[in-house]
């Protein structure tokens, strides 16, 4: 596993702008325009948290079928983000793709993004996560076996004890 370190960082967000694509609060990740979205939506972001999200810890895991993106560091102790390509309306785009693009959002109960990150993987980072996505879409999961298999996982492991799968990983800055 080969760790990298880019300075990505879009920091605070002085204009408010809106996240293009409404969600609860909690996480989720997509892939969508082209690049990976792991979005973490709360209440509200304070001055305080925003100012301790300077980096970001993110590895990409592997287990059970089930792609994982593992986030920690600033306000967020750790938080898992779980990925099917077979949900992926740009499957084709990803698994293609010659450098993979993640962008991580922290995101208010109004939809307003209050701190982006951004960082596009070097090719063997990329293709790293691409072999085990082909290796997902290969799987045949029955109507929702997944999130069977995501619930096990999540009642066995803690976000951060996932890391131990880790196939990638990398920082955003």
């Amino acid at each position: 596993m080969q760790k990298i370190e880019t300075n990505g960082y879009t920091g605070f967000m002085s204009k408010k702008e809106k996240f293009p694509y409404d969600l609860p609060l909690g996480t989720a990740v997509d892939f969508a325009d082209g690049k990976f979205m792991l979005v973490v939506k709360d209440d509200e972001w304070n001055d305080e948290q925003l100012s301790l999200a300077k980096a970001f810890n993110v590895h990409f895991c592997y287990t059970a079928d089930l792609g994982i993106f593992v986030l920690e560091g600033g306000p967020i102790d750790s938080s898992d983000f779980y990925f099917n390509i077979q949900d992926c309306d740009e499957k084709d785009v990803l698994l293609n793709a010659e450098n993979l693009t993640v962008e991580v959002y922290l995101v208010d109960e109004e939809n307003n993004i209050c701190l982006k990150k951004s960082l596009t993987l070097n090719k063997e980072m990329s293709h790293a996560i691409q072999e085990m996505l082909r290796q997902q879409s290969q799987v045949s999961f029955m109507p929702d076996e997944f999130d069977v298999n995501v619930q096990g996982i999540q009642s066995a492991y803690e976000p951060f004890e996932l890391n131990k799968f880790s196939k990638a990983e990398f920082v955003v800055k």
